[in-house]
């Protein structure tokens, strides 16, 4: 599966850019809380790093250091990411998401997050830059908001591509993000509003890592 990740990616998304940081604006609204929007979305993603240790990682598999840790490989991304006047809303997949994806490329389980981020980045740069992308919508939507857009399309940073919000569930109503992979399970949003609304967007954990492309 690793090969045809690899190789799947490479022909399909070709050679991906980053937008520079300066066009990454767009008007999105929503609930307002947490960090009262003074922290931009690269500091609510650093903001768990004392526990971490000396490579950014930790045992709690609940959290974002390989993503995080992931993210710094460009620059880029940490200036949007860091750009006050950004708005964006970032999907991240927590710690666990890429420990499957990794079992689901390997066939083994990694035992440590440092581990997971080393198989992860064995994919190359190319490939972990267009699935960090395909994680980030430049527009900033609220978790109060995606639950009222049942059906909505969301372009992504990586060219040509985007997410549909599927609002489950009645009463408890809850979202599932549908990426291009239509045989594995859609990742389901598990952490609304991480750090609460940053100055620059939102960000929401998942449970599993978006797939920009169908792999047989």
């Amino acid at each position: 599966m690793r090969t045809r990740l690899i190789v799947g990616l490479a022909v399909t998304l070709g050679v991906t850019t980053l937008l520079p940081s300066a066009t990454l604006s767009a008007t999105g609204g929503g609930d307002r809380g947490g960090q009262g929007g003074e922290a931009t979305l690269a500091k609510i993603l650093l903001s768990d790093s004392a526990k971490d240790d000396a490579e950014g990682f930790d045992r709690r598999h609940w959290d974002y250091d390989i993503v995080t840790q992931a993210a710094l490989l460009f620059p880029d991304l940490v200036a949007a990411a860091s750009n006050p006047d950004a708005e964006l809303t970032v999907f991240l997949p927590n710690d666990a998401a890429f420990k499957r994806l990794v079992k689901e490329i390997t066939g083994t389980w990694p035992h440590t997050e440092a581990e997971t981020f080393a198989a992860v980045a064995s994919l190359g740069t190319d490939t972990v830059l267009a699935v960090l992308q395909y994680h980030i919508v430049p527009s900033a939507i609220s978790y109060r908001d995606a639950k009222m857009a049942d059906g909505a399309v969301l372009p992504t940073l990586l060219d040509g591509s985007s997410l549909t919000v599927d609002v489950r569930g009645r009463w408890w109503k809850y979202v599932q993000l549908v990426d291009a992979d239509g045989d594995d399970r859609d990742p389901f949003v598990v952490d609304p509003n991480v750090g609460g609304r940053a100055s620059n967007g939102f960000a929401h954990g998942i449970d599993r890592v978006l797939r920009p492309i169908d792999l047989p």
